[in-house]
């Protein structure tokens, strides 16, 4: 009868372990919306969900990736789609934090930092391209049958090479804001606000940056190929890191006023206060609870 390895349960009590942290960052952050959902909080939110997804998703198919064909392409699909879903949700809110701390007199789309920002997205549909193309997801044919994940050299080097170009980028941004603020910066209101976002979104960014090369400097000097679980352990530890730190910029009280603030300013979405409606709910309760 087959038992799993240590390593097999060491990995499958890093995915729960990272499943819960996520499960409470992501209740943490629901709880804390009072009003609609602007896009920034849409983007967090998604960028849990899917770092979520991939966490639980891996810690179903490490149990089941020995001897499994369906179970090994499915890990590096998991590991292609899922896990660059959730670094393509983290960076549009790089992106949009950019926009906020420019201090901006349009809108997004009429913002020139922001339209070459989402310009250099536009090569990651390549990159995924390549990781897919370039695959490899092999089960051995001698007992105990492990999967083997990986991909070939061209597309590690590659993947490499673009997340440390892009992450490297806006941490150079969110530098120069904080180290050389331009003059609506400097004269705004909630200058020292804009300062704090500045430096917790730089080490937002170098964490990122730390996270995703590690995965793949893992991946090069594997030769490209690694057991399953050991591409799906890590990358639900730099997932789940990630998602730590981005809560912990966003937790800032600074974060949520000068969102919204700056969603106003450039005519974006303003939060709507449900006073009426909270203040017939009172009168309903009232009413129903007379003698």
């Amino acid at each position: 009868m087959y038992s799993p390895d240590q390593w097999e349960i060491l990995s499958e009590v890093n995915s729960v372990t990272c499943i819960t942290i996520l499960s409470l960052i992501f209740g943490r952050k629901l709880a804390s919306i009072d009003g609609p959902v602007h896009y920034v909080r849409a983007l967090l939110l998604a960028m849990y969900g899917l770092s979520w997804a991939f966490n639980l998703i891996a810690c179903m198919l490490t149990s089941t990736n020995n001897g499994n064909d369906i179970s090994c392409v499915l890990t590096v699909f998991n590991c292609v789609l899922v896990y660059n879903g959730s670094k393509i949700a983290l960076y549009l809110y790089f992106i949009e934090k950019i926009h906020i701390i420019s201090v901006p007199k349009s809108s997004r789309l009429r913002s020139p930092l922001y339209l070459v920002n989402l310009a250099l997205l536009l090569p990651l549909i390549g990159i995924i391209i390549l990781q897919i193309i370039f695959r490899t997801d092999t089960v051995s044919v001698e007992y105990p049958y492990h999967c083997t994940v990986g991909m070939e050299m061209t597309a590690s080097i590659a993947s490499l090479c673009y997340d440390i170009l892009l992450t490297s980028t806006y941490a150079g941004i969110f530098i120069k804001f904080y180290c050389f603020p331009n003059t609506a910066q400097q004269t705004a209101h909630q200058s020292t606000s804009l300062h704090t976002m500045a430096m917790r979104n730089i080490i937002a960014s170098v964490v990122s940056l730390c996270m995703s090369s590690i995965n793949y400097i893992l991946l090069i000097l594997l030769k490209g190929n690694s057991r399953g679980l050991v591409a799906s352990s890590s990358m639900s530890l730099t997932t789940t890191i990630a998602a730590m730190v981005v809560h912990w910029v966003t937790t800032h009280p600074a974060e949520i006023q000068l969102s919204e603030r700056a969603l106003q300013r450039v005519g974006g979405d303003k939060p709507v206060r449900l006073e009426i409606k909270q203040h017939q709910e009172v009168v309903v309760l009232t009413e129903l609870n007379r003698p």
